[in-house]
């Protein structure tokens, strides 16, 4: 069996910046090459170099297109790969405008913080030229040992769990070596489910809600829709923070189905949100990829995401029309944990009013805007001036992309055999809990990846 090792430089004690390299004998495989977010610390990883020389790195596969995932990959080309990078049709598609648009913002932070440009548009172009899609199931040989398929995260439209199979020739045996990626919570409202793998000799796990259980939907829709139809009686303003790609779409499936079935209730609905806007037009080509109950409601219902009194503001001079619509009013906007983008102007006009309300849909990484608020914060800094919460700021997890505690543990359960487990992509107290939870529910010992410490896999012969 050749030697395989894996060492993570990112996602590793906590839940930003997935990168990992796994090398079989002299074939050098990463899997993701995501952005450091949260704190302005961990923000400034971004531009360190990386403890790895990109040019000897073989090929690359992205699990998805969240930044987290997919940031630095820009970074990876400039550094001299000149490789492929395997992933979904519907990532690829996804990732090039989450690049696109990530190389604007992190230009215009880079200029506030007096830093060096992390990666030019000609970085971003070179990676998107490096795209080799790969559909759900197909295998992909890589070498004459070393072959991978994608199967349905059920995170986010294109999202993947990745299978690495390495075979022996020599001696007619192989290993299977499985990265969860980020994984998909159960009963969402778009995306296929999560599939149910049976046979792994390593897992490296995701376990971002390995400490909690999520609302179940019907709670999750309730506490939505309770916000939404409180908004004439406070005649007051709704702000929702979106992810562009999933929360987005999920919002909006959301809202049509209410306001096609309450055509009386007519308060104007603004996805501020280009970015979003142009995710959904993916989706949009990828129905396929959907539930199957979601095709069924596409047969009479054209169009899931549009729907009476929606409005789409393509540009910042449609943005700022908003400020003078008058109230009752709900607006889509993002940054989804409040780091930039046109929710962080939206906050800063309206979290001061006590009559409005904002909900944050899923995880905030600690460090960010979305996290401070989410736990009580008094007051933020927008551009120097002091501004004062005294609107309602809730939560939903429901909403989360993210698959819960129980939910990793149902899809941890399904390997028939005891796999060597590594747990990634979680806060580190996250992680510490999650262990012992594994040892009781499954009989099944778990470890923590640690950023550079290379985890040599030995495997009884």
């Amino acid at each position: 069996m050749p030697k395989i090792k894996l060492t993570s430089f990112g996602a590793a004690e906590e839940v930003t910046g997935s990168c990992h390299l796994l090398e079989i004998d002299d074939y050098k495989l990463l899997v993701d090459c995501g952005l450091f977010q949260g704190s302005h610390d961990n923000y400034l990883k971004n531009w360190e170099n990386f403890s790895f020389d990109a040019k000897k790195i073989n090929a690359v596969i992205l699990t998805h297109a969240h930044l987290d995932h997919c940031g630095r990959l820009p970074l990876l080309a400039q550094h001299g790969y000149k490789g492929k990078t395997y992933t979904t049709p519907a990532t690829s598609e996804l990732a090039n405008i989450i690049l696109i648009d990530n190389q604007n913002i992190l230009a215009e932070k880079a200029r506030e913080q007096n830093l060096p440009l992390l990666y030019s548009p000609a970085d971003v172009k070179k990676m998107i030229d490096s795209w080799e899609t790969v559909n759900y199931y197909q295998e992909k040989k890589l070498s004459s040992d070393i072959s991978f398929k994608f199967y349905h995260a059920g995170h986010i439209l294109g999202a993947s769990i990745v299978e690495i199979k390495i075979k022996d020739h020599k001696k007619g045996t192989e290993k299977i070596i499985v990265f969860s990626g980020d994984l998909g919570g159960e009963d969402m409202p778009l995306v296929q489910n999560v599939d149910y793998l049976t046979q792994a000799d390593v897992v490296v796990m995701e376990s971002t809600y390995g400490n909690r259980v999520h609302e179940n939907k019907q709670d999750r829709e309730k506490k939505l829709l309770t916000a939404v139809k409180e908004v004439t009686l406070k005649n007051s303003v709704l702000i929702i923070s979106i992810f562009a790609m999933e929360r987005a779409q999920d919002v909006l499936k959301v809202l049509n189905d209410f306001y096609e079935n309450h055509l009386d209730f007519r308060v104007p609905v603004y996805l501020d949100s280009p970015l979003a806007t142009a995710a959904t037009k993916i989706y949009r080509q990828h129905l396929n990829l959907l539930k199957p109950e979601v095709q069924d409601i596409l047969k009479h219902d054209r169009d899931i995401f549009v729907f009476p009194h929606l409005k789409i503001t393509p540009n910042s001079r449609e943005s700022q029309k908003i400020n003078s619509a008058p109230n009752p009013k709900i607006i889509l906007a993002g940054s989804g944990m409040a780091e930039g983008g046109r929710l962080t102007h939206h906050l800063a006009r309206y979290i001061e009013n006590p009559s409005n309300h904002i909900l944050f849909m899923g995880f905030q990484v600690p460090g960010t805007l979305g996290h401070e608020l989410t736990h009580g914060a008094y007051d933020f800094d927008y551009y120097g001036k002091n501004i004062k919460v005294k609107a309602v700021v809730d939560q939903i997890d429901g909403f989360s992309a993210h698959a819960d505690k129980n939910q990793l543990l149902k899809w941890l359960g399904c390997f028939q055999n005891k796999p060597q487990i590594y747990l990634s992509h979680g806060d580190k107290t996250i992680m510490e809990e999650f262990i012992p939870t594994i040892k009781e529910k499954l009989d099944l010992n778990a470890k923590i990846l640690k950023n550079k410490e290379s985890v040599p896999f030995v495997f009884e012969v």
